[in-house]
């Protein structure tokens, strides 16, 4: 099924089970958008992991409810949907890899089915080569994913405590929580 068909479902299902909401989403009031979102809205929400691949989709079906998403999880939405260069790229990952990551972090046996709602990934673009220290200095429980151009090669590592730029040659921290994939 469409992620789409699936995104009206989980939100025709949500507002069914608040039969006291106006008709028309525009004339909710932030009460009626917490209504929907804690009923178990949010955590339904994070299993459909390509909804918002076109701004038509977003637009008409998603804005409507942006209230139940989190602020930065819509703004980074938005934000992606306003980069013209980004329009038609596809993720570094999806949802289950996104799941499988997090089940490393917290170091289970099993991968989870669907992303812990403790974790959130912003696919971040660094195009000079400074980026990734301006991008990630001084971030703990960090993810860094990265795409080898021209290929479908991803390599990747965790660091949960977090990173500097060097300031001399042989500078190193360590830590038994960090791992590198590929």
């Amino acid at each position: 099924m469409e992620e789409i068909k699936i995104w009206n479902r989980v939100i025709g299902w949500g507002i069914a089970q608040n039969s006291d909401l106006p008709t028309n989403p525009k004339n909710w009031s932030h009460k009626n958008f917490l209504s929907l979102k804690t009923t178990a809205l949010y955590k339904i929400i994070y299993l459909i992991s390509d909804i918002f691949r076109c701004l038509m989709t977003l637009t008409n079906n998603v804005q409507p409810y942006q209230q139940i998403l989190e602020k930065n999880l819509w703004d980074n939405i938005t934000k992606d949907f306003m980069s013209a260069d980004r329009q038609n790229s596809e993720p570094i990952i999806n949802g289950a890899h996104a799941a499988e990551i997090a089940s490393w972090v917290d170091k289970k046996v099993y991968t989870y089915i669907h992303m812990s709602l403790n974790y959130f990934f912003e696919e971040l673009e660094m195009v000079y080569k400074d980026s990734f220290w301006r991008l990630c200095a001084k971030q703990t429980h960090l993810v860094v994913i990265i795409k080898v151009k021209g290929t479908d090669e991803i390599l990747g590592g965790y660091n949960p405590i977090g990173w500097d730029k060097p300031v001399k040659k042989d500078f190193c921290k360590r830590c038994k929580d960090s791992f590198i994939f590929h």
